[in-house]
């Protein structure tokens, strides 16, 4: 059997750097009991139990994150990816490989059963013998046997397999998880795309009506050319904004089409919204939550147990092996009418391998120790991951809300600037830089929207989604 008490000091590392991490978090008291429910195993508990235990603790029953963005065509888009998605069926089909090995391992906890038959004839022909004879004779045989798993190696085995396939559960929730945070943000920079599409025929035509008013001044002699060529070079400016944006909302489409699992250029829909702010209410909760929630480190978790079982399989082989069995014949010449019976019990024990067994424990310790570390930093990252979200959706929030002041200020400025201009008391320059000013204003808040919308995005995917759902393997083809 596993050795419980030697995973659990192991895993005490990845404990004793939540705790620490929760420690410098105000407000968020964690208990003995929360702190080593994900690595403690109780000696009843079989490894099935204990594999399937960090699994189910990611919260598979919650709403789906992308539906706090409230909207339906998002939620269509999602569910089609999740359905559809090429990348995640290979992640799937991961899991049949790992189910079918652990399928193998639990297959040599039970006796194997291999018969024989054959049917022999033969023909003698002798020159000394004016005649020719036959001799025919049939047997069947068949081996019973069965390996007594008295130090646990064929169990830790099947403990290993166990927790590979619970990982690989794992791994199909984090492509998941990955899958619908990428369709979601391309979803909104579409969005973007779109809204700046607009805001820049918007600022086309108030260009035209601009260079229609210059023109006009002109002609009347109450500006000089200069005035013109610079609304024109300013006009110009803008309309070559044009193609930028509309050859990223095509890569984008493209981009939407391959994640959906459609040939690219199919043409996707995705209508028109401006872009809102995100939901407010969300709760990152505590550090040490996302032992729990992330998919990746449920994974290297459940991998860390999986070596666990591999090195006590290891230990376990360099000890002798106890088998058990029978031997069962009949032959007979011509028809079978003799039978024999054996009964075994047998003994090997390695007494000269050159090193190779005490190799192979020692390389998977390493290996132990390796991922070990890697859980333990994948926690860090994973904390700092939330944190650096959190600040960058809080920064951007304040941002676009000075870029609006800024913008109020800047349209103020432009109409008294057009006003002066109007009555002559000014040239067009002032006008140009206020017009100017005022544009990129209105892109840039577009774009920062949208940021806004990615560090939240960003949120939920160092959060672990939730995204939900049961494994379903994918379509097999006989």
């Amino acid at each position: 059997m596993i050795h419980p008490i030697r995973l659990r000091q192991r895993a005490a590392a990845v404990t004793a750097i939540a705790a620490w991490v929760t420690a410098c978090s105000p407000d968020t008291p964690i208990g003995d009991a929360q702190r080593t429910a994900l690595f403690h195993r109780g000696p009843s508990q079989s490894a099935a139990e204990a594999a399937a235990q960090p699994a189910s603790l990611l919260p598979k029953g919650a709403t789906p994150w992308w539906k706090s963005f409230d909207d339906r065509v998002l939620n269509r888009l999602v569910d089609t990816a999740l359905e559809k998605n090429f990348r995640l069926d290979q992640v799937a089909s991961r899991v049949l490989q790992a189910d079918a090995e652990l399928r193998k391992a639990r297959g040599r906890l039970f006796p194997t059963l291999d018969g024989s038959g054959r049917v022999e004839k033969r023909w003698v022909d002798s020159d000394l013998i004016d005649s020719s004879d036959s001799t025919r004779s049939a047997s069947l045989a068949g081996l019973l046997s069965w390996e007594i798993d008295v130090w646990g190696r064929l169990r830790n085995a099947v403990a290993d397999r166990t927790f590979e396939r619970a990982a690989a559960v794992a791994d199909w929730h984090g492509a998941r998880l990955i899958l619908s945070a990428a369709v979601t943000e391309v979803y909104f920079e579409i969005l973007e795309q779109q809204q700046q599409l607009r805001l820049i025929n918007e600022q086309i035509t108030t260009g035209e009506t601009l260079l229609g008013l210059t023109e006009l001044r002109f002609g009347q002699a109450q500006s000089s050319i200069v005035d013109v060529l610079q609304q024109r070079e300013q006009l110009a400016g803008t309309r070559a904004l044009v193609p930028t944006v509309e050859a990223r909302l095509r890569r984008l489409e493209l981009a939407l089409d391959a994640l959906l699992a459609r040939a690219p250029g199919s043409g996707t829909s995705v209508r028109f919204r401006p872009l809102s702010p995100p939901p407010e209410g969300l709760d990152a909760g505590i550090p040490s939550d996302l032992l729990r929630n992330r998919p990746d480190l449920v994974a290297a978790h459940l991998r860390l147990a999986a070596v666990d079982a591999g090195i006590a399989e290891a230990v376990a082989d360099r000890l002798p092996r106890f088998t058990i069995g029978a031997v069962g014949s009949a032959a007979g010449n011509p028809s079978i009418d003799n039978l024999v019976a054996t009964a075994f019990a047998a003994v090997a024990a390695p007494i000269f391998d050159g090193g190779e067994r005490k190799a192979e424990v020692d390389r998977r310790r390493a290996v132990y120790r390796e991922t070990m570390s890697i859980y333990s930093q994948l926690y860090l990252d994973a904390v700092r991951d939330v944190t650096t979200a959190l600040v960058l959706e809080r920064q951007q929030g304040e941002r676009i809300r000075l870029l609006e002041d800024q913008l109020d200020t800047a349209q103020s400025l432009l109409k008294e600037t057009r006003n002066r201009y109007s009555q002559g008391l000014t040239d067009y320059l002032p006008v140009l830089a206020a017009v100017t000013t005022e544009q990129n204003l209105q892109r840039e808040i577009v774009t920062s929207r949208r940021e806004w919308i990615s560090f939240r995005i960003a949120l939920h995917r160092s959060l672990g989604g939730p995204v939900g759902g049961e494994f379903e393997p994918p379509g097999e083809t006989e």
